[in-house]
């Protein structure tokens, strides 16, 4: 019986739902989109130690120096305990391999720990990054970051669908019609991001992103961009 009465209930949704849009054949569909843009206040380093070696015993210890060298370093950056921290110890056998990608004799074994380092004095970015390079045979990234990040992406997304009503009611007005009530509202996805800084030697093309309805007229070294996107379907009477 319950099941019955929930197929019915589910039933009369679509029913209701497939009612409203026969009852609303008239829409704009929008698209605003803002951008906002904020000074880093930290620093996310991303440092992994990579030793290799036929004795597995010679590889972690190798990796273990490195590693104990980074961390060292934490009070020479002024870190607090929680600001550092190592992650898993992995250990791979690796072997050689014919022309035909088949797996042949063993070469040896490769060791791997990652260290995350959080540095909020981000006036000193050039001092810490020599350091960790002079530190250790070690491969370095890092993700530029603000504590007010997501206050400000709140924000922005209630700018962007000010800009949304905005255009709609303009684009509407001057075709003689008027906006009506709201049928939709949607944040998409974004479609990549490029916040870690690393090296790498693969190219690729980006989908074209929306072009900004508000955004600041000037563009600071260093900040952090936060764009928002917000699609809104309107009726029009």
């Amino acid at each position: 019986m319950a099941r019955l009465l929930l197929l019915v209930c589910l039933l009369a949704v679509g029913s209701a739902v497939a009612d409203e849009t026969r009852l609303s054949p008239r829409h704009v569909s929008v698209t605003g989109t803002t951008i906002a843009r904020v000074q880093p206040d930290t620093v996310a380093w991303h440092v992994t130690g990579r030793r290799t070696n036929r004795e597995l015993a010679a590889a972690q210890a190798a990796c273990d120096e490195g590693v104990q060298r980074v961390l060292a370093m934490r009070t020479e950056m002024k870190l607090k305990p929680e600001d550092a921290q190592t992650g898993y110890l992995s250990i791979e056998k690796i072997y050689d391999r014919d022309r035909a990608g088949n797996q042949t004799s063993f070469r040896h074994f490769e060791a791997v720990r990652t260290i995350e380092l959080r540095q909020h004095d981000t006036k000193q970015f050039d001092a810490v990054l020599a350091r960790l390079v002079a530190a250790s045979d070690v491969e370095v990234s890092y993700q530029l970051e603000s504590s007010d990040y997501h206050k400000l992406r709140a924000q922005t997304r209630l700018e962007a669908v000010k800009a949304v009503r905005e255009k709609a009611a303009a684009m509407t007005e001057l075709l003689g019609a008027k906006l009506g009530r709201v049928l939709r509202i949607a944040e998409p996805k974004e479609t990549w991001s490029s916040s870690f800084s690393s090296v790498s030697n693969t190219a690729f093309a980006a989908p074209r992103q929306a072009e900004p309805d508000q955004a600041p007229g000037t563009f600071a070294p260093g900040a952090i961009e936060i764009k928002v996107s917000i699609e809104v379907d309107f009726e029009i009477e």
